[in-house]
């Protein structure tokens, strides 16, 4: 009885001129309305354990792809260390044709012998 007996117009926080109007008075501040969630129907649902079954097939295809991904690089830096080799053994020999054209053979193999000897060391 006692809620029937209230005035619409009066409010707890004070007097509003309109059953819209705010009590505070700050009619510019936009109006809050309860969040809006929308969700799935039932039937577009997925259970847990479809869910974890798409992650570990999503995981398995990853590794594979991060597997062949590796086997390439792996592939192509083995192919580059081959022509780097070439390329330094291919540079070796015109350094000692060019040599050879400058001094005898004998001396030319002493210094070839002199040389591996500091590749062993080092």
């Amino acid at each position: 009885m006692a809620a029937e007996d209230k005035d619409i117009k009066v409010a707890e926080g004070g007097v509003v001129e309109t059953v819209t109007n705010r009590v505070s008075g700050k009619n510019w501040k936009l109006k809050k309305t309860a969040t809006v969630r929308a969700q799935k129907s039932k039937s577009l649902r997925n259970s847990w354990a479809k869910r974890s079954a798409e992650r570990a097939k999503m995981d398995a295809v990853k590794t594979l792809e991060r597997q062949l991904k590796a086997d390439k690089q792996a592939e192509k830096d083995r192919k580059r260390e081959i022509t780097l080799e070439r390329k330094r053994i291919q540079e070796e020999k015109e350094r000692y044709e060019a040599l050879a054209a400058k001094m005898s053979a004998k001396r030319l193999q002493r210094l070839r012998k002199r040389e591996a000897r500091k590749k062993a060391r080092v």
